[in-house]
């Protein structure tokens, strides 16, 4: 993958990370309010020491070098005894060791001592019992002659409000850090790993071709100016059909195979919408059906179970029988057909077939895989002129959209470029930086095969050339092959025949039969239109 920016990254993979981000608080929120809470109660004890011998400054000082002694008291046998038995705990004194603690704060001869329990009145009675017990074993140990020392309770244990335990926030904040945190690194790994076309750099990279148009989802409306989503779609389709006669040398070809890579990216609807852009211009557009549409394609679903393409191969219907009118629009239609019909049996009548339907409409569409049957990369290859890569924004895959390239280079169709298709609406892609002076410097493409031949000479001088109109081929036209036509059919002075020179006799070596053989291969020679 070409080099992203951080922030490019993280906002091309949102998802991944708004996923690690739920899995991380979902899985903070389950361990908060799983676990049992605790509540804590703290009582104060205030150390006083009396001697009648002793100036105040020396009772200052032994007791603050007394006071921190007495915090270890609190967890010793001699105090939590007698405080289970007072209270009446089903606790042994190491379980009670473990709830209760005793801290001195500095430079105080104060004495905090903190209980938990599983409720605040208990956390409060156990703080006061561990405090008057503590307070009766230093009096014992340290009373004797005019020296004494006492521990009073200066601030009893309350219940306290709100359990100490656990901290629900501070959880559910760890847990949205670390889902944050998952989150960027499986953003990382995807964009380190992942290989769908998202670019124009990406396609260029992979196959050298530039990204011409890029449609938009047209389920959306765009963000910001409340535009009719279906208007931007058919904007983006004219916008693509101008880019690719502007890349074939200013020429609308007569014969535009869409080439999908990859089953993502297989949708009709791509050869509907250049369909669409064509009839616009006031050409007429076919649209031949090359394998049955999927059942997204609700606009051709009524077509199907149709007699078609498959039937014209076939040579059981004639093309005025199965060609019929898109809904909507003048364009026309040639559904795929439902007769079986073999590679061998469609290669010896597409000539034909071909032939009949660029005679209907000044353009034909298909959009042909290497498996689609009856029409299919290797068989409609040598009479294409441009052929135009249908890739899926963030569906197609790097090794789908190589072998497409692939397949057509190896069927002898050089791809004028690509059009990404399906790109979200917010995403605004920059084209016209990715291209180069070559993307558009190469003239109109031709086909390997073309469609109309050279008209045969008249073989007698008394014969004459009567252009009669096959059945078959009476269809509606453009406005530019009208005048063509019209110009074809006015009327001309008969000329007058003179008598032709003598054929001279064949070489030797040559039969009059191989002659002819060669007089009919010169009159089936093609011409370049």
């Amino acid at each position: 993958m070409e080099s992203l920016s951080y922030l490019e990254i993280f906002r091309q993979r949102w998802r991944a990370i708004l996923i690690a981000v739920v899995v991380g608080v979902g899985s903070a929120a389950l361990i908060a309010f799983s676990i049992a809470p605790t509540y804590t109660s703290t009582a104060t004890l205030f150390l006083s020491v009396k001697d009648v011998n002793a100036t105040l400054a020396e009772r200052s000082q032994f007791s603050l070098a007394r006071v921190n002694s007495y915090t270890d008291l609190v967890r010793s046998s001699e105090v939590l005894e007698p405080v289970i038995s007072d209270l009446g705990l089903d606790l042994t004194v190491q379980e009670l060791r473990s709830q209760v603690s005793a801290t001195n704060p500095n430079s105080t001869v104060n004495i905090n001592i903190a209980a938990q329990a599983s409720s605040a009145q208990d956390a409060a009675r156990i703080a006061n019992a561990v405090a008057d017990s503590l307070s009766r074993l230093v009096s014992r140990v340290e009373n004797f002659g005019t020296f004494s020392v006492s521990l009073e309770r200066l601030i009893p244990a309350l219940p306290p409000a709100a359990p100490s335990a656990p901290q629900k926030t501070v959880i559910l904040g760890l847990g949205l850090v670390a889902g944050l945190a998952a989150g960027a690194v499986l953003a990382l790994l995807l964009a380190r790993f992942d290989r769908r076309m998202r670019q124009p750099s990406d396609v260029r990279r992979v196959t050298g071709l530039p990204v011409l148009a890029a449609v938009p989802r047209g389920h959306r409306r765009s963000r910001g100016n409340g535009a009719d989503p279906e208007s931007t779609v058919e904007a983006a389709y004219t916008e693509a059909l101008a880019r690719i006669t502007q890349a074939n040398g200013g020429t609308v070809p007569r014969i535009l195979l869409l080439a999908p890579a990859g089953a993502t990216a297989n949708h009709a609807s791509v050869s509907l919408g250049v369909v669409g852009a064509v009839s616009a211009t006031g050409r007429q557009a076919l649209f031949v059906e090359a394998e049955v549409s999927g059942g997204d394609d609700t606009a051709l679903g009524h077509f199907a179970g149709t007699a078609g393409l498959a039937e014209l191969l076939n040579e059981s219907t004639t093309l005025p029988e199965v060609t019929r009118t898109l809904d909507g629009s003048e364009a026309l239609f040639v559904s795929a057909g439902v007769a079986e019909t073999t590679e061998v049996a469609a290669d010896k009548t597409l000539r034909s077939v071909l032939t009949r339907l660029i005679s209907r409409a000044d353009v034909v569409i298909t959009q042909a895989t290497a498996e689609s049957r009856p029409l299919s990369i290797p068989l409609i290859a040598p009479f294409v002129e441009v052929a135009m890569i249908v890739v899926r924004y963030n569906h197609t895959s790097e090794a789908e959209l190589a072998q497409t390239v692939s397949q057509l280079r190896i069927a002898g169709v050089r791809p004028l470029g690509v059009v990404l298709t399906d790109v979200p609406n917010a995403r605004h892609l920059e084209l016209m930086a990715t291209w180069t002076p070559d993307d558009f410097a190469g003239g109109a493409a031709k086909a390997h095969v073309h469609l109309r031949r050279k008209a045969s000479k008249p073989a007698a001088p008394t014969a004459t050339a009567t252009a009669t109109a096959d059945p078959s081929t009476d269809t509606k036209v453009g406005p530019d092959r009208k005048k063509n036509m019209a110009s074809e059919s006015s009327p001309s002075p008969t000329p007058v025949p003179k008598p032709s020179p003598p054929k001279p006799a064949p070489p030797s070596g040559r039969t009059e039969t191989a002659a002819a053989a060669e007089r009919s291969s010169e009159n089936e020679r093609v011409v370049v239109d």
